[in-house]
Parts: C-alpha cells; sequence; structure tokens
C-alpha cells in the first residue's frame, strides 16, 4: 500500500482512538437477584454461564408453560458497519454504523467492564445479574424535524415498538419521560453538537406476562439523516444505586459523522 495512504489511515485511527477515549466505570457487584430464565438453559445455570449463552444470542423465552413462540432478537434499527468486535478496550464500545443518508457515523459509550456484551447485529451491553443494561437505538431524523424539535412521542414510539427490547411481550404501561435538558458538546470539526438527555420511567411485561417496572437515562443525538439513541436502564427497585453509572454511561455517548475520505494527493501516489 502506498505510503501516503498507510500514513492517512493511522492518522484517522488515531483520531478516531483519541476522541472515544472512555474513563471505565467501576462498579460493585450486588448480591444475585432472581433472572430471567434463556432459551435452552437451565434454571441451575451460573452466571458466568448465563453470561457465556447470552452472548452466543440465547434470549428469554415463552418459558414455564407460556403458550409462545421463542423471541426473537429485538431490532434497534441500527446497521453496523463492519463484522469485527465492537470493544475498544474493556468497558469501551467504539463502531461504525450505517446513517439514514448512506453515510458512516462513528458510536461509542462506556459502560462497567463487568458486563457482557451482546453478539450479533444490536450494540447491547448488561449485568446478566441485575438486569441493567445499554443498548442503542437508531432511526431516520424524520424530514423537516431537528433533534430539538421532536416530540417525546418520538422517543416512546422508539423505545417501546413492538419488534424492540421493551414492547416485544405486549404494550408498555404506565411511562413517563421528563427532559431533562441539552448537553452541547464538542465535536471534531470544532463545532458544538446538541445531546438531548431524557429520564424514563416504564412498566414493561416479561415473558411470562410479569409486569416490571424499570427507569432510564437516554441520551440522542443526530448524525448523517439518523437519530441515535442510547438508553441506559435498570430495574425500578435498583435505580438508587445504579444511577451513577447508568449517568456515567449517559454522558460518554457519542455518534459524530465520520470524515470523508479524501481524493489521494500528489503524497500518496506510488513512487
Amino acid at each position: 500500500r502506498p505510503m501516503g495512504l498507510v500514513s492517512t489511515s493511522m492518522r484517522l485511527l488515531e483520531r478516531r482512538a483519541a476522541l472515544f477515549s472512555a474513563v471505565l466505570l467501576g462498579a460493585a457487584q450486588p448480591p444475585l437477584p432472581s433472572r430471567a430464565a434463556l432459551s435452552g438453559v437451565p434454571d441451575t445455570a451460573t452466571a458466568d454461564e448465563l453470561a457465556a449463552a447470552y452472548a452466543a444470542g440465547a434470549r428469554a423465552d415463552g418459558g414455564r408453560g407460556a403458550n409462545t413462540m421463542i423471541r426473537k432478537r429485538a431490532e434497534s434499527g441500527v446497521q453496523r458497519v463492519g463484522s469485527d468486535s465492537p470493544v475498544f478496550k474493556p468497558g469501551a464500545i467504539l463502531d461504525g454504523v450505517r446513517s439514514a443518508d448512506g453515510s458512516t457515523v462513528d458510536v461509542s459509550f462506556a459502560y462497567p467492564k463487568e458486563w457482557t456484551v451482546a453478539g450479533g447485529p444490536n450494540l447491547d451491553v448488561r449485568d446478566v445479574r441485575t438486569s441493567d443494561s445499554a443498548y442503542l437505538l437508531a432511526a431516520p431524523l424524520p424530514s423537516g424535524q431537528a433533534l430539538d424539535t421532536l416530540p417525546r412521542s418520538f422517543f416512546a414510539e422508539l423505545l417501546f415498538r413492538s419488534d424492540g427490547k421493551y414492547g416485544a411481550y405486549g404494550g408498555v404501561d404506565d411511562f413517563a419521560i421528563a427532559e431533562s435538558g441539552v448537553a452541547l458538546l464538542s465535536s471534531p470539526s470544532g463545532g458544538e453538537q446538541p445531546y438531548r438527555r431524557l429520564s424514563l420511567r416504564f412498566d414493561v411485561l416479561t415473558y411470562n406476562q410479569n409486569t416490571v417496572r424499570r427507569r432510564a437515562l437516554v441520551s440522542a443525538t443526530a448524525a448523517g439523516g439518523s437519530v441515535y439513541v442510547l438508553v441506559a436502564s435498570c430495574l425500578g427497585s435498583r435505580f438508587k444505586e445504579a444511577q451513577p453509572a447508568l449517568a456515567s454511561i449517559q454522558d460518554s455517548f457519542r455518534a459524530l459523522a465520520a470524515p470523508r475520505r479524501l481524493r489521494p494527493g500528489p503524497e500518496d501516489k506510488p513512487a
């Protein structure tokens, strides 16, 4: 490969590494609570076995006599550009995703390094013992809208869609969305990029039709004609304990349009 192209690629890699370096989050490990069964995994499985099964793609099934089909992987709207692991380093996700205008957007966020990264096309991390989690959603930015003009119903419909993570087993009840402000964060271009911050409370149906309350902290931004939404959530009973870690995940989220590759200059041509 011509030396100029190699140096250009190295500069891009160094830029991404510098942009998305994240402070690793430390989290105390709470006692093991009750947990949902995973398809094909016995109830006697240890936490390590559950983590390995989840990483391999196992999900909750109809379970315990429920007359339902095995749940498919939740749809997130995220289209990853590559097939390599999205883990930049333990406790940090860095990946390229396809946006609505066809360009690549670099997304990153930090999470407790004890958490498990799910395999497959979604960017999804979680603590299988506590049900704390963080995952990315993507949707086209509606025509004529900007991030700051999107109604809260846009986020509710995206989070609670029937083929998504929280709407797959039935409707979500008693939910409330509170706006917690807009953060203006510096972008590599020298400007500022807005990130909307939301706080959610909702009751969701589980695979066995129990109702569980969850709390979530959300960060959303627009890039490449898409809206990217990172959702960091926990059981409602854990919110006081988990809030600092969820807030750190929320604060760490970035979604930036990747620099377009310029045409090779004279210095990039082979000798």
